[in-house]
């Protein structure tokens, strides 16, 4: 079981794309999967799915994970371990397969 949080810039920025329509309602709906997903089952499920196509990240984002919930959209977390709980930090939603931070 995993507790997720999202930073104030993933949040800020999210709603932000949400309104220009970078985002559709589909990807909403996938977006609550994947988050009811990683609270249900944690970060190794979502590694060992081949639906998230989950990955590491390297370079400037090494020590970061991404999951791909369309063909070009990523979310970007980092798993934080403090004791037996996971939290999961999302750092950004992006629509585009765009890794700059």
């Amino acid at each position: 079981m995993a507790v997720i949080t999202r930073t104030r810039n993933c949040l800020k920025n999210f709603k932000r794309d949400f309104k220009k329509g970078l985002f559709s309602q589909e990807d909403g709906k996938v977006l609550k999967v994947w988050a009811k997903e990683m609270e249900l089952y944690g970060p190794k499920y979502i590694e060992d799915s081949s639906e998230w196509r989950d990955h590491p990240l390297y370079g400037e984002w090494f020590g970061y994970r991404a999951s791909c919930f369309s063909i070009e959209g990523r979310i970007i977390y980092q798993i934080i371990d403090e004791n037996t709980v996971e939290v999961c930090e999302v750092e950004r939603i992006t629509p585009k397969h765009d890794y700059k931070k």
